[in-house]
């Protein structure tokens, strides 16, 4: 008896935990910490979680020391002025926005939020509006929400700026995480058309999705608003540096496709 107790306690408090989280756990490790309100993280998982390397100057992907911009934005001309991504797509931070994406973890959301707010802040830029990389309604359906979507409203509450819904996807498409740049570009082709196009005429406006790896499908989202825009930004929670300048590139594909 006293297991079948313990099993509806355990299973008690994990839902307790998922409808009223409890903020004094690191949003990485899960570690217990003092002063959530003020930092949400761990002392170890501040060591490896911030992307504090040196960076590319346009896609804030790590480089070599020196290096000011990286291989692919050399190569592949951005649409948006810089991308900020405060985070390592890596380890605990992985699981941590996987938490996020799909376990429905959408608590998560303010404090990415505030840790993009933070990282922005330290540069001097203004815009008029936030928007985010649309889902599919199919996919948001069966997810129950827009990752992206979620991150923007909070980081519209931070900046007290309108979040407007200025894409739509009217197609679905493969996952992305299981292809290489080129193949990425192609996947979105077309997947993707611009609404509420007069809200947003010559307004500098920053653009939200949730992790950043080769750039293709903010590129294609701001490739489909700069006719409107006036300048375009784009943040994410976390940057994989997957096709940073180390010259390895057998492990730059086996990392792509085990992303």
């Amino acid at each position: 008896m006293n297991k079948i107790k313990n099993v509806f306690k355990k299973l008690g408090d994990k839902i307790l935990d998922i409808v009223f989280p409890i903020n004094n756990k690191c949003i990485f490790c899960n570690e217990e910490i003092v002063d959530f309100e003020i930092t949400p993280y761990c002392e170890n998982c501040e060591k490896e979680a911030f992307n504090n390397e040196n960076k590319c100057v346009k896609c804030d992907t790590q480089i070599k020391q020196g290096n000011i911009i990286c291989d692919s934005c050399q190569k592949h001309k951005r649409s948006f002025i810089k991308c900020y991504c405060p985070l390592n797509y890596q380890d605990d931070v992985r699981k941590s926005i996987i938490r996020f994406k799909d376990d429905n973890a959408t608590y998560l959301a303010k404090s990415y939020a505030k840790l993009i707010f933070d990282y922005i802040n330290k540069e001097n830029i203004n815009f008029d509006l936030i928007t985010f990389v649309p889902s599919h309604k199919t996919k948001v359906k069966q997810r129950g929400y827009n990752p992206a979507q979620i991150l923007a409203k909070e980081l519209g509450l931070l900046y007290n700026k309108p979040v407007i819904e200025t894409l739509a996807k009217v197609s679905i498409t493969q996952a992305q995480k299981t292809l290489t740049f080129a193949n990425r570009q192609e996947n979105l082709k077309n997947s993707m058309v611009v609404i509420n196009s007069k809200a947003i005429k010559n307004k500098t406006i920053l653009i939200v999705d949730d992790i950043i790896t080769t750039c293709a499908t903010i590129d294609c989202c701001c490739n489909l608003l700069k006719t409107y825009t006036k300048n375009l930004y784009a943040c994410a929670i976390a940057r994989n540096h997957i096709l940073k300048n180390d010259g390895n590139k057998d492990l730059i594909k086996k990392e792509i496709v085990e992303i």
